[in-house]
């Protein structure tokens, strides 16, 4: 008995000592001092829209008459992070869209929680209040990519053809911590670690620069670390593989980019995609990893340009 006692009471030791040390990395990294304002969105680029569950940050480049392309971001990092790709396929003719998911850049904070219905009721309702009611493009970057295939397998008559890059497809297992520990693990190591991997030398220095100004500006509104862990939980959690096999069932047309050396969304998760939805290009970016579309962008703007082009050729 006396040795289950001991190994009891060094366990709770050692809990304690884990819990002292999350606190300690939340409260140190901790910086959401600020809330969401007017002032801060009229020194925005960009526009707002207000929506059912508050203002959503957007940017739009491109011709008026140009074919719809909406460009959604992942998990943390805002629409910027889409660097090159936004100009390009504006360049391209296209009307491009890149906006802020709840939670993220200078979009607001909803107190919700973040599953499937809040991400693809604010794109549907973004594209509404935008007065777009053709189908339109729709392209997802890592958690993105399952926000496209909800709204895409939820909204077919919306969507006319996807490209994902690095796709959230496989559910992620659900932390084996109680919610609010897991927000300030989040927070402690989570959001500062990913503020430093902004400093990619892959990144131009003006790439870098805006990047980090954003990611930077999203960390002091109130709200933020709450959206993340929300989402971890309420989303990435979620049955993906079902909405990409409800958009199969149509033959929506999909786009599939993936870099090799990607240890956030692994390489080999792309064999369940190909399974799972109607694949009609599937593209492998060598030595690339999360980020194909910055780390090698001209190659993989192109073809992307050539997938959106041949999809509006071919009337999907």
């Amino acid at each position: 008995m006396k040795t289950l006692k001991w190994i009891g009471l060094t366990l709770a030791l050692l809990l304690l000592v884990v819990l002292v040390f999350v606190f300690y990395n939340h409260f140190r990294h901790f910086d959401e001092s600020v809330t969401l304002s007017e002032t801060h969105r009229t020194a925005a680029p960009g526009h707002f829209v207000r929506l059912s569950q508050g203002y959503t940050h957007y940017e739009i480049a491109g011709p008026d008459e140009g074919a719809v392309v909406v460009l959604v971001h992942g998990f943390s990092i805002p629409g910027v992070v889409w660097g090159d790709t936004f100009e390009a396929l504006a360049d391209a003719g296209f009307r491009v869209i890149r906006y802020d998911l709840y939670g993220r850049g200078y979009s607001d904070r909803p107190r919700v929680q973040y599953n499937h219905a809040v991400f693809v009721n604010q794109l549907i309702e973004l594209l509404d209040a935008l007065e777009i009611q053709d189908k339109v493009q729709l392209v997802g970057l890592s958690m993105g990519g399952a926000v496209t295939m909800h709204t895409a397998a939820l909204h077919p008559e919306r969507v006319q053809a996807v490209a994902l890059i690095a796709p959230l497809h496989q559910p992620l297992q659900p932390p084996p911590m109680p919610e609010r520990i897991g927000y300030y693990m989040i927070s402690g190591f989570y959001v500062p670690g990913l503020r430093s991997s902004l400093e990619a030398e892959y990144l131009r220095p003006e790439q870098r620069s805006e990047m980090q100004a954003a990611y930077d500006a999203q960390m002091r509104f109130r709200g933020f670390t709450q959206a993340l862990t929300s989402s971890f939980y309420a989303f990435t959690t979620e049955d993906h593989p079902s909405r990409y096999r409800a958009t199969k069932e149509y033959d929506l047309p999909v786009m599939l980019i993936w870099g090799t050396r990607d240890t956030i969304v692994p390489y080999g998760q792309h064999e369940g995609v190909l399974t799972d939805a109607n694949v009609v290009k599937f593209l492998t970016i060598d030595g690339a990893g999360h980020t194909p579309h910055l780390e090698q962008p001209d190659y993989v703007n192109d073809r992307l340009e050539y997938f959106l082009r041949r999809t509006l050729r071919n009337g999907h």
